[in-house]
């Protein structure tokens, strides 16, 4: 055998062993002639160096799609701001008089359109939400769950269930099974 088609021979049999069938190989080679134990060295050093490199990538790749996971979820939080805001302006138009001394069938018609407005605007974003995969944590009459919600205001009631939400202060989101904005809500406890 050649030294070409010996170390041929070396890398195809190299490329299919694991670490015990590796040292079995470095006592063949260290029993054979001096040429070929140097090669067979030289591969099992490059063997061990493929493996550092294959681990070292497959940690880089992890990292790249936590990386990639954590800019999906950043570029999500528009959509939680988007809904603050329509919220929030849904609450103004609410809050607005329903009568006025001027025109009053004028200002209660301006008043219905704009709500009904939101609620279009409303349904369509739950549309989208849905469709891209963000689910909402928290409405009024689930139990409390300190990995979805954050209680900033406790009421005392016994003719409501303990633990309850009883009023959502600002929505939580989830996405991919991870939460992306914890609901702040308004949560019943009391002791009996």
């Amino acid at each position: 055998m050649t030294k070409e088609q010996f170390k041929e021979y070396v890398c195809k049999q190299i490329d299919l062993m694991d670490n015990s069938q590796l040292q079995e190989f470095s006592e063949f080679i260290n029993s054979n002639s001096t040429n070929q134990e140097h090669v067979g060295e030289e591969l099992i050093v490059i063997k061990g160096e493929f493996k550092k490199l294959t681990k070292l990538v497959s940690s880089m790749d992890k990292k790249f799609d936590e990386a990639k996971k954590q800019q999906q979820i950043d570029e999500l939080k528009i959509f939680i701001e988007f809904d603050s805001f329509l919220k929030n302006s849904k609450d103004a138009i609410e809050s607005l008089p329903k009568a006025s001394l001027f025109n009053k069938a004028k200002v209660n018609r301006s008043i219905n359109s704009l709500q009904d407005g939101f609620i279009s605007i409303s349904e369509s974003y739950e549309e989208i939400l849905k469709q891209i995969g963000i689910e909402r944590v928290a409405k009024i009459g689930d139990t409390f769950d300190s990995n979805l919600h954050e209680a900033v205001e406790v009421i005392e009631s016994k003719t409501t269930q303990d633990s309850t939400i009883v009023e959502v202060l600002e929505e939580g989101f989830i996405y991919n099974n991870k939460i992306i904005n914890y609901a702040k809500v308004k949560v019943n406890r009391w002791k009996s």
